[in-house]
């Protein structure tokens, strides 16, 4: 055979190989993950679990449950039978596109959801539940809203011991306050006669009797999940609630303000919001400060330098001490028949009852000259206990020298 044909043959023998791996590559990329169906589901011998797949070949069965409510995709399925009872965690974190997560319990087509999460403070998702010993849990992770799937990377762990103010009548004792206390409440229960408060998953008890009337506030800032608080009188037959809260301030920690009568008992639950999975619980509880009175003055003389640049000053007052108290305002002088305006740089000062603020100003519509000049400034603090923002204002003539 002359060398060239030879030679064309060989190109064309590696190009024909080329393409069918290819194709051979493209077919297996293309096939789903194998428990891509309800029935062929992972299953989950021992804990802790982990897994990563891709699921963007991954189908949607028409009897595949729907946790989102948007309309889940790309699922795939575990099964899971404890042989005992056992708190479970499971999560998506580490996966690179918009998970859902849910658990049930039943057989395909009559399905009873347990837990159902869409996102978890990002994209991905997570799910607690209580498995009971012998029932077999079926988990499906799917892709939110017919969007993309892509890599997963799931697990599933098992969940700390239930802490000993996990029930209502083993609630930790406050003694006094101020009161803090740090638990891990990933593995707490939430009994059936648990109050609700945006949820009453992983619930733990604290109860408190003053021994005077006072205004008491309570938050979980710190804590690493999505808590509840809430407050109650009475007997957990026959509970009154008092405050209740989810969110605080666009937090996912919560805060509430209740008076407590001097006698009373109160009780204190802190859970998991809308049932979402516990974790570790920051408690604050103490006594709430009296308000902050906020005053601000301006003293009668400034300067001005010879680039036109003001400097004014005042003092900041304090009925208590507070730290962060913002200063801001503003520098208005008649200059012939010219206005020069311009605004005090913004600062923020402690106030331990009485401190000095000054601040230079740049005129925005021209330079200031010695002179009488007009000064209106703003004291404002927000209050994290109260939640809410104390400002005090005033306005006086200054002479710049």
């Amino acid at each position: 055979m002359p060398p060239r044909r030879r030679s064309m043959r060989l190109v064309f023998a590696l190009l024909v190989g080329l393409g069918m791996t290819g194709l051979v590559e493209q077919q297996a990329l293309a096939a789903p993950p194998g428990n891509d169906d309800f029935d062929n589901a992972t299953a989950i011998s021992s804990l802790p679990f982990s897994d990563a797949l891709d699921t963007t070949q991954a189908t949607t069965a028409s009897d595949d449950p729907d946790c989102s409510g948007a309309g889940d995709a790309h699922s795939v399925w575990y099964s899971f039978t404890p042989s005992t009872t056992v708190a479970v965690i499971a999560d998506t974190f580490g996966s690179d596109y918009d998970t859902t997560l849910s658990a049930y319990t039943g057989s395909r087509g009559s399905l009873t959801q347990i837990a159902c999460n869409d996102d978890s403070g990002s994209l991905q998702s997570q799910v607690g539940f209580t498995a009971a010993g012998g029932v077999t849990y079926h988990l499906m992770v799917a892709s939110f809203d017919g969007s993309p799937g892509g890599q997963l990377t799931f697990s599933m762990r098992q969940a700390g011991p239930p802490p000993a103010n996990d029930a209502f009548g083993n609630a930790t004792i406050i003694h006094a306050l101020p009161f803090s206390d740090a638990i891990d409440t990933s593995g707490a229960t939430g009994a059936s006669s648990d109050p609700q408060c945006d949820g009453h998953a992983h619930s733990v008890w604290y109860v408190f009797t003053p021994g005077t009337t006072v205004e008491v506030v309570a938050d979980t800032f710190g804590s690493d999940y999505d808590t509840t608080l809430s407050a109650y009188r009475g007997s957990l037959a026959s509970l009154t609630q008092i405050a209740c809260n989810d969110d605080s301030l666009e937090n996912i920690q919560s805060h509430i303000i209740f008076t407590a009568t001097a006698g009373v008992r109160y009780h204190l639950m802190a859970a998991s919001a809308f049932d979402s999975v516990g974790g570790m619980l920051h408690l604050s509880v103490r006594v709430l400060p009296p308000p902050v009175q906020l005053g601000v003055s301006i003293a009668a003389n400034g300067s001005v330098n010879r680039s036109g640049v003001a400097t004014i000053h005042g003092n900041v007052t304090c009925s208590r001490a507070v730290e962060g108290v913002d200063v801001s305002g503003s520098l208005r002088q008649q200059v012939g028949q010219k206005v020069t305006v311009g605004f005090l740089d913004p600062q923020t000062v402690d106030c331990p009852g009485t401190v000095q603020w000054s601040s230079t100003v740049v005129g925005e519509t021209g330079i200031y000259k010695q002179g009488r000049a007009t000064a209106a400034v703003s004291a404002t603090w927000f209050d994290p206990d109260r939640e809410q923002t104390v400002r005090a204002t005033a306005s006086n003539t200054v002479r710049l020298r």
